[in-house]
């Protein structure tokens, strides 16, 4: 979905007149800290048969998820970064209060052709996503539960959170390249010069 978003957010951008080169000059305040979130949950799900990481895993996705947070909230003057602020709290919210798992639609895998999800979450070998119907407060409305199903070639389950961050990252990826930058360059010109003694 975010994939999507990106490309998405670069073709509106080159209709508008922009120019690809204004991503590769933007600059995003705490990068290194998303690193850090990314590096994290990924460690949770290699590592997810370690007893430590079942005994702390929990405190690790939080860990991670403020650290995305943070990197979100010190880059709220880039346009659209609001938007995915508010996706990405919305989807905090839903996993924390669901025991660090985000609540899924089974009937929504199956419909979007997910069939090895769907066994993987019923087996347990998938341990960060719950069946929706075991949700019995209000956060089921922020679970994954809206369907992109096929013919669409990256059918998937979406959550009111994940359109909100791929709304954002359209708005940022078109505006960075819409956006007057100046960038100047020195260019060396070497003259040669031959002298005679």
């Amino acid at each position: 979905m975010f994939l999507e978003a990106a490309i998405l957010g670069v073709v509106i951008g080159l209709v508008r007149n922009g120019s690809i080169r204004n991503i590769s000059v933007t600059k995003i305040r705490g990068w290194f800290l998303a690193i850090i979130a990314f590096v994290l949950q990924i460690s949770t799900l290699i590592f997810r048969d370690m007893s430590i990481v079942q005994s702390y895993g929990r405190y690790v996705y939080i860990a991670s998820a403020v650290l995305i947070i943070l990197t979100l909230a010190i880059n709220l003057n880039k346009r659209g970064m609001w938007i995915i602020l508010i996706g990405a709290i919305l989807n905090f919210v839903v996993v924390i209060m669901n025991g660090n798992k985000m609540p899924i639609s089974l009937d929504g895998l199956e419909l979007a052709g997910l069939q090895n999800m769907i066994e993987g979450i019923k087996s347990g070998d998938i341990t960060n996503y719950m069946a929706i119907d075991q949700v019995t407060n209000w956060t089921k409305h922020l679970g994954k539960y809206i369907v992109i199903p096929k013919p669409y070639p990256m059918a998937k389950v979406i959550s009111i959170g994940d359109i909100f961050m791929s709304l954002g990252i359209i708005l940022l990826v078109q505006g960075q390249m819409i956006k007057p930058y100046l960038i100047t360059k020195s260019r060396m010109v070497s003259v040669g010069y031959r002298g005679k003694m």
